[in-house]
């Protein structure tokens, strides 16, 4: 007899094997380039880009990332001296990207945009659109 839930047809299931295809090809062609970051580290980089000067917490709330995980890649990128952390009080530090930061993320985003476009290239704008309404109302509903 047939199981009515098949794994494979699972929106969940769908959804997480996609985020983990898309990230394992974005670190492999990062790798393949000479590009000593992971795909993690590249949103903290993206991040900063749009809003530097924000704080460990606000980046893990952006990133759906825990702090322990946060001030792991935030260590790691300091000591690769892709960014810097300014205390604001006893207990806060805001994060800036260096001026190398600043250059490695000008130079992935055209990588990061191509694994997208690859990844979405049979999709049409209407499609793609459909796609990030109906994944955001999903994640509305949990």
């Amino acid at each position: 007899m047939k199981e009515q839930y098949s794994i494979e047809k699972s929106i969940g299931f769908i959804i997480y094997r996609s985020a983990l295809k898309m990230k394992s090809t974005l670190q492999r062609i990062l790798k393949d380039r000479g590009f000593d970051i992971t795909p993690e580290q590249w949103g903290i980089l993206r991040v900063l880009r749009e809003e530097e000067g924000i704080s460990q917490k606000e980046i893990g709330d952006r990133l759906f990332k825990d702090k322990p995980n946060v001030t792991r890649m935030l260590d790691v990128l300091e000591r690769k001296g892709l960014i810097f952390r300014q205390p604001t009080d006893r207990r806060r530090y805001s994060i800036f990207l260096t001026k190398e930061g600043k250059k490695l993320q000008e130079e992935l985003l055209p990588i990061v945009l191509q694994v997208q476009e690859t990844a979405t290239n049979s999709l049409t704008k209407s499609d793609l659109a459909t796609l990030q309404n109906l994944l955001n109302i999903i994640y509305g509903n949990l």
